[in-house]
C-alpha cells in the first residue's frame, strides 16, 4: 500500500460524505443519561424523569453517531491489510483507528523514502547499455 496515495484517497472519500469530524476526533458519541436507581429507568442530571420524546431524540442520536463513525471505520478497514485490521479493531471510535493507522504508516514511510532514494542513488546504466531500459527501470 502506498501511504502517500491512500491517505489522500481515504480522506477524500471521508470528506466527500461528510464525515471529517469522525476523522479528526471533534464528533463525540452523546452521553446516555444515568439510570435511576430504583426505577431503572434513565433520569436527566436533576433526577427527573426523562420523557418518551427526550429519550427517542437521545436514542437517534447515539445510533447517528454509531453509523457515522461506523462508515468511517468501514472506509478505513476497506483498504488496509488484514494485519493492520488486526491491530486496530479493538479501538472504539474512527478518529482513534485512525490515528493509529497514520502512526504506523508514517514511520514506514519515511523508511521507504530513504530506502528508495539509496536505491535510485546507486542505480547506473552500464557502459554500452540500453539507455531507454535503464531510464524505464528508473521510473
Amino acid at each position: 500500500m502506498n501511504w502517500i496515495t491512500y491517505k489522500e484517497r481515504i480522506l477524500t472519500v471521508i470528506g466527500a460524505r461528510g464525515l471529517m469530524w469522525y476523522v479528526d476526533g471533534q464528533a463525540t458519541k452523546p452521553i446516555p443519561y444515568a439510570l435511576d436507581a430504583k426505577m431503572g429507568k434513565p433520569v436527566k442530571p436533576d433526577s427527573t424523569p426523562l420523557t418518551a420524546t427526550e429519550t427517542k431524540e437521545l436514542d437517534n442520536k447515539i445510533d447517528e453517531f454509531y453509523q457515522k463513525d461506523s462508515l468511517v471505520k468501514q472506509q478505513i478497514f476497506r483498504m488496509i491489510t488484514d494485519r493492520l485490521l488486526l491491530c486496530v479493531q479493538k479501538l472504539e471510535v474512527s478518529a482513534k483507528i485512525w490515528a493509529e493507522v497514520c502512526v504506523i504508516h508514517k514511520g514506514k514511510t519515511e523508511l521507504v523514502q530513504i530506502d528508495l532514494r539509496h536505491r535510485l542513488q546507486d542505480m547506473r546504466c552500464e557502459e554500452g547499455g540500453d539507455i531507454k531500459a535503464h531510464f524505464g527501470e528508473l521510473l
